[in-house]
C-alpha cells in the first residue's frame, strides 16, 4: 500500500468526496464512493465503496457495491466530486463488519447543517469584548 492511500480514502468518507484509483496493477481508472474504512477479520484494511464508473474485472457494469483491499490501491486521486450517503442502496453503518473495527465511516446520523447567513452581515461568530487592558 502507497503511504498516504489510507489518508487520503479517509479524509474521501469524512468529506463525502469521490476518488478516482487504481487497483491491483491495473491501469484503468475506477470512480467510487467510499462509504467506511474498516479492518476485515483476517487483519486487512478494507474500503467499502459504491462504484459509479470505470474499469471493473469481472466485467460487470457500474454501479455497485464492492469492498478494496487498501494493500491492493495504487494510485488514489481525491476528487472534487461530493456524493450523498448510499444507503437506499444497501449501505448500513451497523452493519457487523464495522463493529469495533470501522477506522472512518460516514456520519449517517447527522445532516450537513449550514448555519444561514443574516441579510448585509460580513462575517458570523460571537462579538467580541473591547480591549480589556483600556480604561
Amino acid at each position: 500500500m502507497i503511504p498516504n492511500v489510507l489518508q487520503v480514502l479517509s479524509a474521501a468518507v469524512k468529506e463525502k468526496r469521490c476518488v478516482a484509483i487504481r487497483y491491483h496493477g491495473q491501469s484503468n481508472i475506477r470512480v467510487i464512493e467510499p462509504h467506511a474504512i474498516y479492518t476485515a477479520e483476517n487483519g486487512e484494511i478494507v474500503v467499502d465503496g459504491y462504484q459509479t464508473r470505470g474499469y471493473s474485472s469481472s466485467g460487470r457494469l457500474p454501479p455497485f457495491w464492492r469492498p478494496f483491499r487498501l494493500k491492493k490501491i495504487n494510485a488514489v486521486s481525491l476528487l472534487r466530486e461530493s456524493f450523498q450517503t448510499r444507503t437506499g442502496e444497501g449501505f448500513d453503518p451497523s452493519h457487523e463488519r464495522y463493529r469495533n473495527r470501522f477506522l472512518a465511516m460516514i456520519d449517517t446520523r447527522r445532516a450537513p447543517f449550514v448555519l444561514p447567513l443574516a441579510a448585509g452581515a460580513e462575517e458570523m461568530g460571537p462579538h467580541l469584548p473591547g480591549n480589556p487592558h483600556r480604561r
